[in-house]
C-alpha cells in the first residue's frame, strides 16, 4: 500500500512538471529577443527532465523524451539564429536527437501510431534543418567530424542511414577535391573512408527504397572514382619512374622499363572496371610511348597507339588534340604511317625496275603512240591494252581512224581514260603487277595531256 502511495504520487508529480513545462514552453514564442526565449525554453527543458525522472511507467518517459526532444530541437534553432557558438548548437541537436530516439524506441507498445508518426516527423524535420542550417557550411573535413559524433546520438534508423549516407558523402566528396588536386594518396584514403558509413546506412535503412537507391549510386559513385583515382596514381608514378628511365639512367635499366609498363598496365585495367575511356587512352599512349622510344618494339608500340586513338575517336564529339599523349599518339603513327609507305614505295620500285626490263617492246609501242595526237594515242590504248573492266571502253565515234572530237568532249574522254587505268585501281592479286606497270605508264602519260588541255 505503501508503494502505491509513492508510486501515485511520483506519477502526479511527472504529469504536473510535464504540464508546468508545457505553459513555459508555449511562452517562448519567435517574437522574443533570443535571450528570453532561451531563458524560457531552459525552464521548459528543467521541467521535462523532472518530468522524466518521476515517471513510474514507459507512457510518461516516452511523452518526457518527446517534449525533451522538442525543447532541445527549439533551443538548437536559437542558437543557430543567433549564431551561437557551433559546438553549443550541435550539443542541442544531438540533445533533441537522443530524446527523439528514447520515445521511438520505447513507445511501441504504449502509444498509439499516430503519436509515433508524429514524433517521427518531428525527427525529420530536426534532421532536415540541422542537415541544411549550419553544419552545410562549414568545411568538408569538419562537417564529416560533425556528423561522425552526431550520429552516435541517432538511434531512429532511417534517420541514423541518412546521417551516414551524409558522412560518406562529405568523404566522397574531399575526395574527389583531393583527386582533381592529383593527391591521389588523400583521394583513394578519403574513398575509402566512404565504405564505412555506406555499409552502416545499408544495415540501418531497412526497406526504404529512396535510401536503397541513394545508398546505391553513391556506392557506384564511389568505386568509380576509387578505380580512377588508382589509375591516374598509377599513370602518375610510371610517368615519373619513365622521366627517370629516359634522364636519369646511362644505359637502359630493363627492370625499370618492365616497372613502368606494370605500373601502365594496372591503370588499364583500373579504367576498364569502371569503363573510363579518357584515362584508359591516356595510359595506353603512354604504353605505346614506351615500347616506341625506349624499348624500340615498333609493333607493340604501334598496337597500343591504335588502341588509344581508337578510344578517343570513340568520345566524339570530344577533342584532344591540345592533350599531350593524343598528340603522341598521332605524331608516332604518322611517322610509322610514313615508313611504311616509304619502304613500300621502295620495294616496289625496286619490282618496278625488273618489271620494266621485261616489257621493253611495249614501252616502246607506248612511247612512240605518245609521239602522235590526245586521239590518235587513245586509240592506241585502248585497242593494244585494253581495261581489264569489261565496261571501260572509249567512246563510239573515237575508235574510227580519222574520226575527231570537239576539245571539251575529248577534255572528258581523257578525264574518265584516266579512271580507267588508274594504277590505284588495279587489282595486282587478280590481273598482276605486269598490268600495274603498264597503267602506271599509260596513265602519266593520259595526265598529262589532259593537264595540257586545262
Amino acid at each position: 500500500g505503501l508503494r502505491s502511495a509513492v508510486d501515485m504520487t511520483q506519477s502526479t508529480s511527472s504529469s504536473h512538471w510535464r504540464e508546468q513545462g508545457n505553459g513555459i514552453y508555449v511562452t517562448a514564442r519567435d517574437n522574443l529577443c533570443p535571450s528570453v526565449r532561451k531563458e524560457r525554453l531552459r525552464q521548459a527543458a528543467s521541467c521535462y527532465y523532472k518530468a522524466f525522472n518521476f515517471s513510474v511507467n514507459e507512457d510518461e518517459k516516452v511523452s518526457a523524451a518527446k517534449n525533451l526532444a522538442m525543447v532541445s530541437w527549439k533551443t538548437a534553432k536559437v542558437d543557430e539564429q543567433c549564431m551561437e557558438r557551433m559546438s553549443l548548437m550541435v550539443h542541442q541537436y544531438k540533445e533533441a536527437f537522443k530524446h527523439f530516439s528514447f520515445g521511438f524506441h520505447h513507445s511501441e507498445t504504449v502509444k498509439a501510431d499516430s503519436w509515433r508518426d508524429g514524433l517521427l516527423a518531428s525527427a525529420k524535420g530536426c534532421w532536415e534543418e540541422l542537415r541544411c542550417g549550419r553544419v552545410s557550411e562549414l568545411s568538408m573535413e569538419n562537417r564529416a567530424m560533425t556528423y561522425h559524433d552526431l550520429v552516435q546520438h541517432i538511434q531512429i534508423p532511417e534517420l541514423q542511414a541518412e546521417c551516414y549516407i551524409e558522412l560518406a558523402n562529405c568523404h566522397f566528396h574531399f575526395g574527389i577535391t583531393a583527386i582533381q588536386n592529383k593527391d591521389f594518396k588523400r583521394g583513394l584514403y578519403e574513398m575509402r573512408d566512404c565504405y564505412m558509413p555506406i555499409n552502416e546506412a545499408k544495415r540501418c535503412q531497412g526497406e526504404k527504397i529512396n535510401i536503397q537507391a541513394e545508398i546505391r549510386i553513391l556506392e557506384e559513385d564511389v568505386f568509380m572514382h576509387q578505380c580512377m583515382a588508382e589509375a591516374m596514381q598509377a599513370i602518375s608514378i610510371g610517368d615519373d619512374l619513365y622521366e627517370k628511365l629516359i634522364k636519369d639512367e646511362e644505359s637502359l635499366n630493363m627492370d625499370m622499363a618492365y616497372e613502368v609498363i606494370d605500373w601502365f598496365k594496372q591503370a588499364v585495367i583500373r579504367t576498364r572496371e569502371v569503363t573510363e575511356v579518357e584515362i584508359e587512352a591516356v595510359a595506353l599512349s603512354r604504353l605505346g610511348r614506351l615500347y616506341d622510344q625506349v624499348l624500340k618494339i615498333k609493333y607493340k608500340a604501334k598496337e597500343y597507339l591504335m588502341r588509344s586513338m581508337q578510344l578517343a575517336h570513340s568520345m566524339h564529339p570530344r577533342t584532344f588534340n591540345s592533350e599531350g599523349w593524343f598528340k603522341d599518339c598521332a605524331e608516332i603513327l604518322e611517322r610509322y604511317q610514313k615508313e611504311t609507305v616509304a619502304a613500300e614505295e621502295e620495294k616496289w620500285n625496286k619490282e618496278r625496275e625488273e618489271i620494266v626490263k621485261g616489257l621493253e617492246k611495249e614501252m616502246k609501242g607506248i612511247e612512240k603512240a605518245d609521239e602522235k595526237d590526245s586521239q590518235e594515242f587513245l586509240r592506241y590504248v585502248y585497242r593494244v591494252f585494253p581495261p581489264k573492266n569489261k565496261e571501260h571502253k572509249l567512246e563510239g565515234g573515237l575508235k574510227k581512224k580519222g574520226f575527231h572530237v570537239e576539245h571539251d568532249k575529248l577534255k572528258k574522254i581523257l578525264q574518265k581514260a584516266v579512271v580507267h587505268y588508274h594504277p590505284d585501281k588495279v587489282d595486282t592479286e587478280k590481273h598482276g603487277k605486269v598490268w600495274k606497270v603498264l597503267s602506271e605508264e599509260i596513265t602519266k602519260r593520259l595526265t598529262r595531256r589532259y593537264e595540257r588541255m586545262k
